[in-house]
């Protein structure tokens, strides 16, 4: 009888583990954290742009989900967004500084692709690397 109870709960012990490590693991992981990571590239937004211009699937194939730094010229700053030479939309991560308009800045993102209505190429969980 002793024999069967500590099977059970072996058993058990077992089913609990391996769910709670299915689910730290597998289905519930952390975001990203892109300010930490090394970037893959550093290039400029209107090279980025013209990239994405051309062939919107080869661009997303190069660069989509993928961290990059951005360089240009400060073109439009909201509290929660900046847009680089009018062809890089970036949502930041801190408030947006109004002082850096018409300023050089490089910006560290991940990129989600293109916005053919607007036709910027977006990228989110921007950080300034330098201005």
């Amino acid at each position: 009888m002793t024999k069967t109870i500590i099977k059970v709960l072996v058993l058990l012990l077992v089913i609990s583990l391996g769910s709670y490590y299915i689910y730290k693991n597998i289905l519930y992981k952390d975001a990203r954290d892109i300010n930490s990571e090394k970037s893959i590239l550093t290039i400029s937004a209107t090279d980025l742009e013209n990239e994405y211009a051309l062939d919107p699937a080869k661009g997303d194939a190069k660069y989509l989900n993928k961290t990059i730094e951005v360089e240009g010229i400060v073109s439009e700053v909201t509290d929660s967004s900046m847009v680089i030479d009018h062809k890089v939309f970036c949502k930041m991560n801190k408030k947006a500084e109004k002082t850096l308009m018409s300023k050089k800045i490089n910006i560290k993102g991940r990129c989600i692709g293109f916005d053919d209505l607007f036709e910027v190429v977006k990228f989110d969980q921007c950080s300034i690397q330098q201005h």
